[in-house]
């Protein structure tokens, strides 16, 4: 049976290392394949949002080999752009990404890579052709080609820093709350006295990536956290904790503890720490409780994103906030086996509720779940922006790709996150009143 996708959010394998890379301050991208790849790729992602790029605009290096090139092989080029690159662009780490052209044509990468290195480049490479997956694997792959590649470069061994604990699973754009969900998630674990790495973003470039072997811990926020945890479970024996969801409001609280539980920490300290939050919480919800019963804030959502989100953003707005689900869609295809658990979290959160949930990527189907399912509010993309008009319905745009909004540092994570959703949500819903 064939099954067409009409319209993915997704993209590729490539643009997602891209995407990974870009994030790393002092990273510098050389994509090994034709001109298109780099162009799609600035062209998709979510532009509304935090970067690290310097310039402002593309900061991609890129072979851009020809047919000729495919014929004949094109490592000849890619050896003449990375020593181009180097020349023209500072950066702390050159990484070479590959296209489905150059991979099918056999082109040695590696090779290329030991010659860029035997001239003293600081440079790895990761093999991210788009037939290997989409982004959350291409994700998968630059990871785990830092946490092999990295180590060997460097002279002096990092300092080793105490109680580090390193966040895997938020995807830089793809999340376009990621900068903001990193910060408050870090904040988090400073206040039960442990020092966060967060790996992308604001101040975080190769030397990060550096100390990642020397964690107590690695939290994994989504299924594809899991791959570069478990890689490092096998290869320094450093345990991880798997996180159900973005842990939005009270679900934060369960992370800290069950983080102080593994480590070992000061209980009471934590403790102090939840409590002081949840206290504020608890004053934040207790004022909006007027606004809530008097503008009719209760309603039955459709919530459209990428797994993580779903399930942290879906139990917070149902048990803490008392809406009520209607229909939830995950968009980021998780493997069978992930997505089986991603089902058991969805089912417990509407077991009491004639709620439906559904995995798709393809933009025709999820516009037609959203409206059939005749919710009275909607989350989602900006794709999602005409089922909400079609149903006039308050709309949200909380999940990849976004269109009219910009994102700086804002982020749903956390107790801090939540002040954040609740105003989001609070304002399109007294923009678009019940009819």
């Amino acid at each position: 049976m064939s099954y067409h996708i009409d319209g993915s959010r997704n993209s590729c394998a490539l643009h997602g290392a891209l995407q990974l890379i870009e994030a790393i301050e002092g990273a510098v991208p050389v994509i090994h394949s034709n001109a298109g790849c780099g162009l799609q790729h600035y062209l998709g992602v979510n532009r509304l949002g935090p970067g690290t790029d310097p310039y402002g605009g593309p900061p991609v290096s890129s072979s851009n080999i020809t047919e000729k090139h495919v014929v004949f092989g094109g490592s000849s080029r890619l050896r003449e752009q990375l020593k181009n690159t180097v020349k023209v662009v500072e950066g702390e780490l050159y990484f070479i990404v590959s296209g489905c052209s150059t991979e099918m044509v056999g082109d040695d990468i590696p090779a290329m890579t030991k010659e860029g290195l035997d001239q003293s480049f600081p440079v790895v490479y990761a093999n991210t052709p788009g037939f290997r997956g989409a982004v959350h694997q291409g994700y998968e792959l630059a990871a785990k080609a830092l946490i092999e590649q990295l180590p060997s470069l460097s002279k002096d061994k990092p300092e080793q820093a105490e109680n580090l604990v390193n966040i895997w699973g938020i995807i830089p754009h793809q999340d376009p709350f990621w900068a903001g969900n990193l910060e408050e998630l870090g904040r988090l674990l400073e206040g039960i006295g442990l020092r966060p790495n967060l790996l992308v973003g604001y101040g975080h470039g190769p030397e990060d990536w550096r100390c990642v072997p020397d964690a107590v811990l690695n939290i994994v926020v989504s299924v594809w956290g899991e791959a570069p945890a478990r890689l490092l479970e096998e290869r320094y024996g450093t345990p991880f904790l798997v996180v159900e969801g973005l842990p939005v409001g009270p679900a934060a609280g369960r992370l800290l503890r069950a983080v102080t539980d593994l480590l070992g920490l000061d209980a009471s300290r934590t403790e102090r720490f939840v409590e002081a939050e949840e206290k504020r919480l608890d004053r934040q919800l207790s004022g909006l409780a007027d606004t809530f019963y008097r503008a009719g804030f209760q309603r039955e959502f459709a919530l459209v994103g990428e797994s993580s989100q779903v399930v942290g953003l879906g139990e917070f707005l149902t048990r803490s906030l008392g809406l009520l689900p209607r229909t939830l869609i995950v968009t980021d295809n998780p493997t069978d086996e992930a997505r089986s658990v991603i089902k058991e979290r969805l089912a417990a959160l509407v077991e009491d509720w004639d709620a439906e949930v559904f995995f798709s990527e393809d933009h025709a189907e999820i516009s037609d779940l959203v409206v059939s399912g005749g919710a009275t509010l909607v989350l989602g993309s900006a794709l999602e922006g005409k089922a909400a008009e079609t149903l006039g319905v308050p709309f949200l745009p909380v999940s990849f790709p976004l269109a009219d909004r910009v994102v700086i540092d804002r982020g749903y994570a956390g107790y801090r996150g939540v002040a954040a959703l609740l105003e989001d949500l609070g304002s399109a819903i007294l923009a678009r009143p019940h009819q």
